[in-house]
């Protein structure tokens, strides 16, 4: 592979990223909107994969939710919706899967992690 592959490649992962990294954003908003109504009852949060076009949504208890969180690299996904080609899924439920990034698409979602890694207390 030659250095403009590389370059190519490292553009895409961090442009896929940032489609996660936006689902995400909307996800913590969701979040500190079920902290005002009190409770770890389940919620609907938006997958967070690189597809701009997907509208799936996952059920999680906000336990689930700062779990996954607690890791910056880590998106939650609908089950068939990992990129295997910049991710790599470290956990498998019925209802979401857990994929964790590497390379050029995990330090921008590092870098882009509003909480640094950081749960929220409840």
């Amino acid at each position: 592979m030659g250095v403009e592959q590389d370059v190519a490649g490292d553009a895409r992962e961090e442009r896929l990223a940032k489609n996660e990294v936006l689902f995400r954003t909307v996800n913590e908003a969701i979040e500190q909107q079920a902290l005002r109504f009190g409770g770890i009852d389940e919620y609907e949060f938006v997958c967070e994969c690189a597809s701009r076009t997907c509208l799936d949504r996952i059920t999680l208890t906000l336990r689930q939710y700062e779990r996954i969180r607690a890791d910056g690299s880590r998106f939650f996904v609908a089950p068939g919706h990992a990129n295997v080609e910049v991710e790599k899924i470290v956990e498998r439920a019925p209802r979401f899967h857990v994929v964790q990034k590497d390379g050029v698409a995990g330090l921008v979602a590092d870098l882009t992690d509003p909480r640094d890694g950081d749960p929220i207390q409840h």
